[in-house]
Order: structure tokens, then C-alpha cells, then sequence
């Protein structure tokens, strides 16, 4: 068999799955990925290790997903993802020195519904997610505990089918963990802003996906 034509044989074998790569309904698709953290704050008064406010700096996230693709444009999903960065006290200026005062392990599970446009082999999308934060700092004091919060998220992001069964995406990610009331005299009530832990991160991985009826 001549190169020339086995090269034909593949390209006609694959192409049906290129020509039409899109979540099929009914597939099943797990990934997994890495990006970048961009912290927030810890307001004065939401916790009781810190007199003041301080700020959890950017680092490196990772994480995976399973979803399934209810119809040709919409989707549920269940992500995990992982960061660990240095919490600092904030400080202003062009070269501003912001001594790190703790370690923050931030890991939250999440599961939400996901909103695809599909045209071609990419598919962008919107999706909405709720779930829980595990908020985890390590300091000196073993009797500081980790603790669990509800958080809320909204991505926008695009996947780009290779064939129907592996591709690539990536994201953009806003999400807000709710840590309770302030302590007396910081708390100005339900709109407090400091009520909140608020990040956003870039994420991207490779997927494959299973299943699912044309």
C-alpha cells in the first residue's frame, strides 16, 4: 500500500468525525487542565487570624471536570480545582513590599449548568456554577481549622473539538465565596461587600468525551 494512499484511507476515516465534531446529546465528557488564581481579600473583621485586611496573591490553579451534554446546546457539569497561594499584607507604590503572612489552600467543588453556541468545531459558551469552597490556611497555630463555604461562579469560555471525541477549551472565571457576617463593628449588614471572597481565574485543558447519539 503506497504512503499517498494510506493517507487518503485515514483522511476519509476521520473526516465524518471532524466534519461534525460537537457534543453529541446524551455524551459524557471528562477533562482536565491547569491556569492562573487571581486572589482577592480577606476584609478586616471576616476572620479571627487576621486583625486587618489582607490579600491572597496569584498563583497557579488545577483541576478536572465531568459533564454530560443534555442536548445539542446545553449541558450540567462537576468541576474540582485546586490553588495554593501566599496571603499578604497589602501595600501600595511601584515596587510595593507585601510580606507574606500565611499559606491559603483554596479547593472548590462545583456543579452547574452550561450553555453552549455551537458553529463549526468550536462551540463558545457561558456557564453558571454553585458549590463549596474549602478555605484552608496554614499558620503556625494548629487550632486554626479549615472551613467550608458556599460560592457561586460565571464563566465564559470556548472549546474547540479536534474530532468528537477529544478537544480543548478554555476559560474565564469569576467566582464569590460567602464567608458570613463580619465581626462587631465591621459588618454593615446583608450588602456588606466584606461578607464576600471574591476571585477569578484563566483555566484550560484538554477534554474527551463518550457516548451520545448523533
Amino acid at each position: 500500500m503506497s504512503p499517498r494512499f494510506l493517507a487518503i484511507a485515514v483522511s476519509g476515516a476521520l473526516l465524518p468525525a471532524i466534519a461534525f465534531a460537537q457534543a453529541a446529546p446524551g455524551s459524557i465528557e471528562i477533562g482536565g487542565g491547569g491556569g492562573r488564581f487571581y486572589g482577592g481579600a480577606f476584609a478586616k473583621g471576616s476572620n479571627e487570624e487576621f486583625e486587618h485586611r489582607v490579600e491572597a496573591d496569584d498563583d497557579i490553579l488545577a483541576g478536572f471536570w465531568l459533564g454530560a451534554q443534555l442536548t445539542p446546546r446545553i449541558g450540567i457539569e462537576m468541576s474540582v480545582r485546586k490553588s495554593q497561594e501566599d496571603i499578604v499584607n497589602p501595600a501600595a507604590g511601584v515596587f510595593p513590599r507585601e510580606p507574606t503572612v500565611a499559606t491559603l489552600e483554596l479547593t472548590t467543588v462545583e456543579t452547574g449548568i452550561l450553555f453552549s453556541f455551537p458553529f463549526g468545531q468550536f462551540a463558545p459558551y457561558l456557564a453558571l456554577d454553585g458549590g463549596i469552597s474549602n478555605i484552608n490556611i496554614n499558620v503556625p497555630d494548629r487550632a486554626v481549622r479549615d472551613v467550608n463555604r458556599f460560592g457561586i461562579s460565571a464563566a465564559a469560555g470556548a472549546k474547540f473539538y479536534a474530532a468528537r471525541w477529544v478537544g480543548f477549551r478554555v476559560e474565564g472565571r469569576a467566582r464569590a465565596t460567602y464567608l458570613g457576617r463580619r465581626s462587631n463593628g465591621q459588618d454593615r449588614g446583608w450588602t456588606d461587600g466584606g461578607r464576600w471572597f471574591r476571585n477569578s481565574e484563566i483555566f484550560g485543558g484538554v477534554f474527551f468525551a463518550f457516548g451520545g447519539k448523533s
